[in-house]
């Protein structure tokens, strides 16, 4: 489940939501359960609590030496240090139960009071302790240091003993109670030690600072001690602890003192802890803040299902709005795409027919090119096709930019949280003064010619795929043409006259049949053969209706094409992926990581009493 809650993360970016680190329920499933679970048992006991009140004291009690540097001075502690049972790292993988930590051998006592932003933990071994109990002195978890609150909770997350230690000044303290909140969530065993008491002047106040302390925490602790202030026993590790019952008797006529036992150090009491007990109670107070449908990782999953069907609506939006629509893109330049397929067919011929149509295509441009002067010379230099293309291209191109824009404009104001910061930034004046000046460099750039010939190529060659035995018959005709070339020619220059020449017939999609012959013409080299020609092809299955559909497959395709350009200028200048990631997004609340975690989840709610 920790496997597929990390790939769902990832794959869940696009979702805009908290990371999983952090999360109360996914740090203890990967500090606690994960390693805890996986391994032979063992109790964590972490000393706590707020600035300067003593809790390295506490921890050297219950180390039985001075392990931790005591200092007079407030948020001495700056790193986790801990105590391990002889050969505990042999038998177990310190780094896996205190992860998010570098761990470094404990030799000097003054390393963990080192500020340093790295987080340390700071370990030794210690002979006295039982072989599955670890024991921490942690930072405080009320200092002006953030730091430090990151540092206590990950030991709050792996820890399954608590050992509270309070005063008169700090057992109401907020930050104390916010912190102590969560442990009771987790269900955590807490030991509670008053400390730096006035005995026997506060004996009658401290029912009352637990009192307060436990309701606002909810913690109900397993035992209660407390401890002098005496600064020269603290120091040389000779505090004596007093235990207290808890809840205090309902009998009026017992006291508080009554009962209490002087304990040399915390140790045994705390060696006498039923291990299966607190172990299986804090792992299934860890399960259940997990499974916790709330808190945990079902409210996670739930949320990735609203912030899921929420982009799918906004996905929706982008899909039924029209963002750029282009009614009147223009057709391809006729005559470009005439000299295309011409050029293309060409280069289809082979031996003797290639030789005549080559040759007789010589000497026509030749006996041509006097009548194409003078018509220059009387009519002027004819317009250049593929300039007019482009112009009327880019007059296209440009009022969709302005459709487009008044529309992102228009869903911008429709309130979407997730959609209007993207459109927000795409609106900004100086991108779209930037994005007009890449769209004309790079329309400048583009090639008409390129463009038409590797449609035409794309195109005939699925003609000649799709319609073998046209094709075929194209080609017989072209091969009778090239030996009747020289009388027909000469017979339609003698008819026609050499202007019949000088001009290629319009080309557009309504006029398909009068291409389809004109091209077939040029195929058969004249008239004649021009009759002969659709004679045969009536005969086939389609006759010149397979040409007609050619042509406007190939206006339609060079239209795809040059719409597509548009397209993916668009995409990787304004829009980006948007759209996609919008779509990838609205998937995952049926993602197969999703379903698996959850089945997961519904697996251990069925284990966890």
């Amino acid at each position: 489940m920790h496997e597929l809650l990390l790939s769902l993360e990832t794959t869940a970016g696009i979702l805009q939501m908290a990371p999983l680190e952090g999360r109360e329920w996914f740090e203890l499933l990967r500090r606690k359960l994960l390693p805890q679970l996986s391994d032979d048992p063992f109790i964590v006991a972490a000393v706590v609590g707020g600035t300067n009140i003593g809790k390295s004291v506490i921890f050297n009690h219950l180390a039985g030496c001075q392990a931790s540097a005591v200092s007079p001075l407030a948020s001495g502690t700056k790193h986790p240090v801990c105590l391990v049972p002889r050969d505990f790292e042999k038998r177990h993988n310190l780094a896996n139960i205190f992860t998010g930590f570098e761990l470094a051998p404990w030799t000097e006592a003054q390393e963990p009071l080192e500020s340093t932003a790295e987080h340390r933990l700071f370990w030794k071994t210690a002979d006295e302790l039982p072989p599955n109990l670890l024991v921490l002195d942690t930072p405080d978890i009320d200092s002006d240091a953030e730091v430090n609150w990151h540092r206590a909770d990950c030991i709050r997350h792996c820890a399954d003993v608590l050992i509270a230690v309070l005063t008169q000044q700090k057992y109401n303290d907020a930050a104390v109670k916010q912190f102590f909140r969560k442990a009771a969530d987790e269900d955590k065993a807490v030991i509670v030690v008053f400390n730096q008491c006035l005995l026997p002047e506060d004996e009658p106040f401290w029912p009352k600072w637990l009192e307060t302390f436990s309701r606002g925490t909810g913690i109900e602790p397993e035992l209660v001690y407390l401890a002098p202030n005496d600064r020269r026993a603290a120091e040389s590790n000779r505090l004596a602890f007093s235990q207290r019952d808890w809840p205090l008797s309902d009998n009026p006529d017992v006291t508080n003192a009554e009962g209490a036992r002087t304990a040399s150090c915390l140790a045994p009491d705390l060696a006498e802890l039923h291990f299966d007990e607190v172990k299986l109670r804090t792992l299934q107070g860890s399960l259940r803040r997990l499974l916790s449908p709330e808190s945990g990782a079902p409210a996670y999953l739930d949320e990735v299902r609203r912030r899921s069907a929420a982009f799918g609506d906004t996905a929706r939006l982008l899909s039924m709005q029209q963002l750029a629509r282009v009614d009147n893109w223009p057709a391809a330049p006729a005559a470009l795409l005439v000299d295309e397929i011409r050029r293309w067919w060409r280069a289809q011929r082979l031996g003797f027919t290639k030789v005549i149509h080559d040759a007789y295509g010589v000497i026509g441009e030749g006996v041509l090119w006097p009548f194409r002067w003078a018509r220059r010379k009387v009519a002027g230099e004819p317009s250049d096709p593929r300039w007019n293309y482009r112009c009327a291209e880019r007059d296209v191109m440009l009022q969709a930019l302005d459709s487009l824009y008044d529309e992102l404009r228009r869903l911008s104001q429709l309130g979407n949280d997730l959609l209007r910061p993207r459109l927000e930034s795409l609106l900004a004046g100086s991108s779209r003064t930037e994005l007009l000046d890449r769209l004309r460099s790079e329309h400048s750039a583009v090639d008409v010619d390129v463009e038409l010939r590797a449609v035409v190529h794309a195109q005939m060659l699925s003609f000649r795929d799709e319609n073998p035995g046209a094709f075929d018959l194209l080609r017989k005709l072209d091969s009778m043409a090239a030996v009747a070339r020289p009388m027909t020619s000469v017979v339609l220059f003698a008819v026609a006259g050499p202007v019949g020449h000088v001009f290629t017939p319009g080309v557009t999609d309504v006029a398909a049949q009068s291409v389809a012959a004109h091209i077939l013409g040029d195929i058969a080299g004249g008239t004649s053969a021009v009759v002969m020609g659709e004679t045969a092809l009536s005969g086939t299955a389609g006759g010149l209706r397979l040409l007609e559909t050619r042509f406007r497959q190939l206006y339609a395709a060079f239209t795809a094409r040059r719409v597509a350009w548009f397209a993916e200028f668009l995409r990787r200048n304004l829009l980006g992926n948007l759209h996609i990631e919008l779509q990838a997004a609205a998937a995952l609340a049926e993602s197969p990581a999703l379903r698996e975690v959850e089945a997961s989840l519904a697996r251990l709610a069925r284990e966890v009493p």
